[in-house]
């Protein structure tokens, strides 16, 4: 075909990327299911296309978000959290869309960029502080913005492994990575729960200077029966059971005061395609008057912080300020120091325990988006109950 190139100043180019922006924000993201996440696998070559044609769309209507919120421009981390989409929506509409490569460039810059999407958390307690918006609202709001997030992301990172696996061919590494943002057919629950537990209790002994005992217990050897092939989001399982084990072992510090610890336990059951996961503290619970604001992003059991050093990444686990690096391909892309577990478990351990909230709520919302659930019992005074229930992808069956 005939093309034509049109030299154009980078004021005028601005503007009409900004217009694309309007344009965009009034049209439909294509609705996809899980099992078309998985699918897209099935013909890789046409994932190239439906990123240029799907993300774009997806950035602009998230834009459409932020500016429809009460006097957006004078909330300084929610114009931060616009002008960082608009940044990217530009540079993906100014991507050769012939070009995986490029595209590959562009999607781990913009992966990197946006792991400060977190600062609009501080901005909507200042909407809370001026009664601009009320805590509900804001809840509904953050939910929203986040699961379309959570989706965006899941598909890049599809790409960007399918990606990496062609590239790297028979030597793709298959081992178990708690920090794959993909989906994997061969996520182990009870590998990954021995992680977090070790990851946190070092953490928490850096941190406080002593930690209670982590007791994993694989509920299907003591029945006698073997896990099974699990398919899910190492990363994401990852995230929640950080988020979980990092409540509890606080909670059990604070409450112990000195004196003698009880354990803190994660009990890990995969079977029929469901994993369900418990983890029990005696930290003295949650107060009645505070439980029915645990699921509120604006909520949080420790002491809060103002500036959000500990939660760069809303789909990572909290202390790891730069895990999204990791979705970057790995290889001639990728900046190995950074993307190494070895970096981001680094990371966690120099970050404190207590963050800005957000732990609960985020763990509900990955586990409601890929199927599941989270449910908190708790008794004041004495410890808290958490139980996680996620389903295999594919799988027919519901969580219970």
């Amino acid at each position: 075909g005939f093309r034509c190139n049109v030299a154009l100043s980078e004021g005028r180019l601005s503007e009409l990327l900004e217009a694309e922006i309007t344009t965009m924000a009034m049209m439909e993201a294509r609705n996809m299911s899980l099992q078309d996440v998985m699918d897209l696998g099935k013909a890789p070559a046409s994932l190239p296309a439906l990123l240029n044609e799907e993300l774009p769309v997806r950035y602009a209507r998230r834009i459409s978000m932020l500016e429809a919120l009460p006097l957006w421009q004078t909330k300084e981390s929610i114009r931060h959290v616009r002008e960082m989409y608009v940044k990217s929506f530009k540079e993906l509409r100014m991507v050769d869309n012939l070009s995986e490569f490029e595209l590959r460039l562009c999607l781990a810059k913009i992966k990197r960029r946006h792991c400060r999407t977190n600062l609009l958390v501080q901005g909507f307690k200042e909407y809370l502080h001026h009664e601009e918006l009320s805590e509900q609202q804001i809840n509904d709001w953050l939910n929203e913005f986040f699961k379309l997030r959570i989706s965006t992301n899941l598909l890049i990172s599809q790409f960007l492994e399918m990606a990496d696996d062609a590239s790297q061919g028979s030597e793709a590494d298959t081992n178990l990575d708690s920090y794959q943002s993909s989906i994997s057919n061969q996520c182990d629950p009870l590998k990954i729960a021995r992680h977090a537990a070790d990851v946190i209790a070092k953490l928490c002994e850096q941190w406080y200077g002593r930690s209670p005992k982590i007791v994993v217990t694989d509920a299907a050897a003591m029945n006698g029966a073997q896990q099974e092939p699990f398919t899910f989001v190492p990363r994401y399982m990852f995230y929640i059971l950080t988020e979980l084990l990092k409540n509890s072992v606080r909670a059990t510090v604070e409450h112990a005061a000195g004196q003698e610890m009880g354990p803190v336990t994660l009990v890990v059951s995969t079977g029929k395609g469901i994993t369900s996961l418990r983890v029990s503290d005696q930290g003295g619970g949650i107060p009645a008057d505070r439980l029915a604001h645990v699921w509120s992003y604006l909520y949080t059991t420790a002491q809060p912080q103002d500036y959000p050093v500990t939660r760069d990444g809303v789909d990572a686990p909290s202390e790891l300020q730069r895990l999204e690096m990791s979705l970057q391909p790995r290889g001639s892309l990728s900046l190995i120091d950074e993307n190494s577990e070895e970096h981001d478990h680094r990371i966690l351990m120099r970050s404190p325990l207590a963050g800005l909230g957000c732990g609960l709520p985020l763990s509900r919302l990955y586990a409601e988006y890929m199927g599941g659930r989270v449910k908190l019992q708790t008794m004041p005074r004495y410890g808290t109950d958490v139980f996680v229930y996620l389903n295999s992808l594919g799988s027919r069956r519901s969580a219970p």
